[in-house]
């Protein structure tokens, strides 16, 4: 459920509309199509938010001399791969998409799925360790360019899923019909390491839990002498089966998923050590049973192989090392949290894609970084080989996001920051610790650093400031701008004019979007735009995450989004308070900031509230229009969580705990719980192929409606959880507005 880029507080849905059908009709919903093809929705939707074209994956050689990174045109999906010059300052594409469309594998498409990835042509590189090679990867097909020329090499063999290039650069590991495979790139020889894999038994490929929920992509690690593989076992034979009928296509089978519902069967994983020649596996060795989820896997040629471990329900976890020859683990430290534990964090964001993973093995492998919010914010440790702590490297008062670079030779590393709620910044700090961290850059708004691997003299930092400037910026370490890659993004017409405020008795962060052509003194609804679920914070000081909103207040409304309790961004206490009820403090918290703004701004008129949102924003939706009607006329629900005995283990009992320990818990966070009392206008929007929040929630609560008599409409969309055609997701997003347009008159 949580979105992968916190910066677009709505997802980019990945399906076709298909059908409006109302109980009763939408009414307006036919005018509202016929919506000008440039409109603000129109012009949002085709450029992705004005985001197609900016370089993505942005990542410095070893060398230090240069940058690659993926991009398209303004109005394409289809990147390619591109290489900047710092001494010539020029740019030159190393492959370009090829024609055509994709043939991806449900295994693939599934993938792509679990990583919100949407666009099409080469959608990942990978460097080896010199820099010399690079991997390429379009869909299912392989190649590799050698550095510094262009010419590519096709890698054999077709239907690749997650492959890597080993840190040598000789050879490619990964995945076909389920079983891992390495070719050597000097002989074209393909050797096929694993047997057994089926649609249920998958080897080298990372399980839903992990991948959805965990943020841990790969199920395939290279050991970093080049002479060994890690791999990924997972059966999910005892995992629920799910089947999803496409509507649209009556006479294409169901696709079956193993879909692993709260309370029930997980995956069952193994973790196997196996020659990159082949032999047998090496199995390791660790309670199963008490830590079934694989957090984190850490491979470095600075320390030993590491395992981060959790509890099913998350509040302990378990960091080992592994001895790869026999198998055997042996306990590094532990954390644990009353509530939940959250998994130290890898800075995200923006496909920025730089941000090192913990534990961090320093040279000689006698100490290693680790990052914990045991004092209630976040802090980087310096601790010895055995796990015991050594000293906080950074202060309480500059929490600590994400590990960007380590300098051996200067005794400093690169971390990014938070110097307030809705900012984040670039600091050095010294690895003895002891004095205030440096800024490097900290220019208001976010920023995104990524150093690339071996060498410390360059970073590019993505950025979306405040002013509402946006690009990839390539610094020295001592955080002086050398460049700016080139981009092809088209800039907004119009950049919204946020006021970022605080509201509520706890001082909500808060953003206030007003129309373009706003009027002091006049009376406007109000919208609330609403996430306000776990692991996801809405509001950001930059103008560039609200321009879909901004499109929204045009229509004659001011839109507005704040962060209450349960969401991240400021202590452990604050995000645990929703701890066993998803529900009830963050609707209190969300009405009382919307309260306490309607004092304060005049132009807010209480009386005409709406509210709208997606996936946990649409369950919050569903339920502030059913339980509190005296506060909203009128709620616009995308893809609603209803019954969260329906939504996946990981996420679901980290919050509520199993189902068969907290049923209280479930009740109260469920809106069929509720859903007799709607007296309010409820529009719901799902797709009817989502395999994240799956259709049948809707299915649930229309039941739920049509048996209490209460009237709903009902938008329905043939695909997943995303929803890439832009002319679509517009119409989309004009029949969201007119419907709230119309009952908020």
């Amino acid at each position: 459920m949580p979105q992968k880029s916190t910066t677009n507080r709505l997802f980019l849905w990945s399906a076709m509309l298909a059908a409006l059908v109302a109980y009763p009709a939408v009414a307006g919903a036919q005018q509202s199509g016929a919506a000008n093809p440039e409109s603000c929705f129109a012009a949002w939707a085709a450029t992705r938010g004005f985001a197609l074209g900016a370089p993505r994956q942005s990542t410095p050689t070893p060398d230090g001399k240069s940058v690659l990174f993926l991009r398209s045109s303004a109005r394409d999906t289809s990147l390619g791969l591109y290489e900047y010059s710092l001494a010539t300052h020029a740019e030159r594409a190393l492959a370009l998409p090829a024609s055509g469309p994709e043939h991806l594998s449900v295994q693939e498409k599934a993938l792509r799925e679990r990583t919100r990835m949407t666009l099409t042509g080469i959608t990942d590189f990978a460097l080896s360790e010199t820099g010399g090679r690079v991997l390429i990867a379009q869909g299912p097909k392989l190649a590799t360019i050698d550095l510094p020329g262009s010419a590519s090499h096709p890698v054999p063999g077709d239907g690749w899923i997650a492959p890597i290039l080993s840190p040598d650069g000789t050879a490619i590991a990964g995945v076909r019909d389920n079983d891992v495979h390495v070719v050597d790139l000097a002989t074209g020889a393909d050797t096929r390491l694993t047997t057994g894999g089926t649609d249920t038994v998958t080897n080298g490929l990372v399980d839903f839990a992990a991948a959805e929920e965990l943020e841990r992509a790969a199920g395939l690690w290279w050991s970093p002498d080049n002479t060994h593989l890690l791999y990924e076992r997972a059966d999910s034979t005892g995992v629920e089966r799910h089947f999803i009928a496409d509507p649209g296509h009556p006479q294409q089978p169901p696709v079956e998923f193993r879909y692993p519902r709260a309370g029930t069967p997980n995956a069952k994983l193994r973790l196997g050590l196996i020659a990159r020649t082949g032999g047998p596996t090496t199995w390791i060795d660790w309670d199963h049973d008490t830590y079934p989820y694989v957090a984190r896997v850490v491979w470095r040629k600075d320390g030993p192989l590491t395992l981060v471990l959790l509890t099913r329900e998350q509040t302990r976890e378990l960091v080992v090392t592994v001895d790869p020859a026999t198998g055997k683990t042996t306990r590094l430290l532990s954390e644990t949290d009353s509530a939940w534990l959250n998994i130290s964090p890898e800075y995200d964001l923006a496909g920025a894609g730089g941000a090192k993973p913990l534990p961090y093995w320093l040279p000689g492998g006698q100490s290693f970084l680790w990052a914990a919010e045991r004092h209630g914010i976040w802090q980087l440790e310096l601790r010895h080989a055995d796990g015991t702590l050594d000293h906080a490297v950074t202060p309480p008062g500059t929490p600590f996001i994400a590990l960007d670079d380590v300098d051996p030779a200067t005794g400093s590393l690169i971390f990014t920051g938070r110097p307030d709620h809705i900012d984040t910044a670039l600091y050095r700090v010294s690895l003895s610790g002891g004095a205030d961290p440096a800024p490097l850059v900290d220019t208001p708004g976010l920023h995104f650093a990524n150093a690339g691997e071996n060498q410390h003299t360059i970073l590019t930092d993505r950025v979306a400031l405040a002013d509402g400037t946006a690009g990839t910026l390539l610094l020295d370490t001592a955080g002086r701008t050398l460049a700016t890659l080139p981009s092809r993004a088209e800039p907004p017409p119009h950049m919204p004019e946020v006021e970022f405020t605080t509201a509520g008795a706890l001082q909500f962060d808060t953003a206030i979007i007003r129309p373009q052509f706003f009027l002091r003194g006049k009376s406007y609804p109000v919208v609330l735009a609403v996430y306000a679920g776990p692991g996801v914070k809405t509001v950001f000081r930059t103008p560039r995450a609200f321009l879909e909103d901004q499109c929204l207040a045009d229509e004659g409304f001011v839109v507005v989004a704040l962060d209450g309790r349960g969401t991240p961004g400021r202590d452990r206490d604050f995000e645990r308070a929703t701890k066993f009820d998803l529900i009830d403090l963050p609707l209190q918290d969300q009405v009382d900031g919307l309260q306490s703004l309607e004092k304060r701004y005049p132009e807010m008129d209480p009386s005409r509230v709406g509210v709208e949102g997606w996936s946990f924003g649409g369950y919050f939706t569903a339920m502030a229009t059913i339980r509190r009607p005296d506060i909203f006329r009128v709620g616009v629900a995308g893809a609603p969580v209803v019954d969260f005995d329906d939504y996946d283990t990981a996420y679901t009992e980290r919050y509520l705990g199993l189902p068969a320990a907290h049923p209280e818990a479930y009740a109260k966070s469920n809106v069929l719980t509720y859903a007799a009392k709607l007296a309010r206008p409820l529009l719901i929007m799902h797709g009817l192929t989502d395999d994240n929040v799956y259709f049948e929630n809707t299915v649930k609560l229309t039941q739920a409606l049509i048996g209490a008599g209460k009237p709903y409409n009902l938008l329905l969309l043939p695909g997943t959880h995303l929803l890439p055609d832009p002319v679509l997701r517009a119409r989309v997003d004009d029949t969201r507005a007119a419907f709230l347009k119309q009952n908020l008159k």
